[in-house]
């Protein structure tokens, strides 16, 4: 049996269940529409090991609250903003779980009229997390991204975009993280509701490893930018802090869902991805896949 929640996550919680308590409030303003999204995760490796041997998985679950108004700015262009609270839930590593208070805007603009013109958006993202015994992910992230998408018919939708993504830790260098994305993207519309889609991102810049296997270690080791003890997955190596690098890498993710509506305002969300990364240097690499359902509700 677990322990029970601590005060702090008491409170986290208690954020969370306020927001969405004064969701529906807001269903009577014509241009924000308020959500809630609940998903749950299976990582096999939540720790990012470089050795097999050393891979831990872990349960996530994941409740969001968000609010979201559109601008039209013009016949062809207009603008999104969106703020919201979301909170995870670790089953095993407990101080892995975390708040996030998140952001965005984004602007989207479309040359040509029609529902096969091509769109461009430019968005940003914020970020600022606090975990809830892991002063080394403490911090925030930001994002700019550009995109374009375009409907080949009224079932298909491709689309693919660059993202900038910039993470600063608050305790050491470990998470500081710079990294660039490019990715595409494609929508299959099966029936009028159920929306087949997948996703390939390649991901290049500042990845955090963990090893305690001493090969593994030589590979890390002289190619590493930090390299810090993280106590956060220290139950599962016999108390001992494991240690964490931050190297230099090469990251592919591919991922693969549908979405399938239950209702007129719900829906489910089922997808997996699988995710590999190799240091630039060294030949060290770690991989795995992360299987997730979800449920969704908009309040309007």
């Amino acid at each position: 049996m677990r322990d029970p929640i601590p005060p702090p996550l008491q409170q986290r919680l208690a954020a969370v269940a306020a927001l969405l308590m004064l969701a529906p409030l807001g269903t009577h303003a014509a241009d924000t529409r308020f959500g809630v999204d609940a998903e749950l995760t299976y990582d096999t490796n939540v720790n990012r090991a470089a050795w097999a041997n050393e891979e831990k998985s872990d349960e996530i679950l994941a409740v969001e609250g968000h609010a979201a108004r559109s601008f039209k700015l013009s016949p062809r262009s207009g603008a999104v903003v969106r703020g919201g609270l979301r909170l995870r839930e670790h089953r095993e590593f407990g101080d892995l779980s975390n708040l996030a208070a998140l952001g965005r805007a984004a602007y989207r603009f479309q040359p040509s009229p029609g529902y096969t013109g091509a769109w461009i958006e430019l968005a940003g993202t914020a970020e600022v997390l606090r975990y809830r015994d892991s002063g080394l992910r403490d911090g925030y992230i930001v994002t700019g991204t550009a995109s374009v998408g375009k409907h080949l018919t009224d079932r298909i939708r491709l689309g693919a975009g660059l993202g900038l993504d910039e993470r600063e830790g608050k305790d050491g260098d470990l998470y500081d993280l710079s990294t660039t994305r490019a990715w595409l993207t494609l929508d299959y519309r099966v029936t009028p509701g159920i929306t087949l889609y997948g996703s390939t991102t390649w991901i290049q810049g500042d990845q955090v490893f963990t090893a305690n296997h001493l090969a593994t270690q030589s590979q890390l080791i002289p190619y590493a930018d930090v390299i810090v003890a993280d106590p956060a997955f220290a139950d599962a190596f016999g108390g001992a802090p494991v240690t964490a690098y931050r190297m230099e890498a090469t990251t592919m993710l591919f991922e693969a869902g549908v979405n399938i509506p239950i209702r007129r305002n719900q829906a489910l969300d089922f997808g997996a991805s699988w995710f590999e990364s190799e240091a630039d240097q060294g030949g060290a690499k770690y991989d795995g896949a992360t299987y997730r359902i979800g449920y969704l509700y908009r309040f309007r």
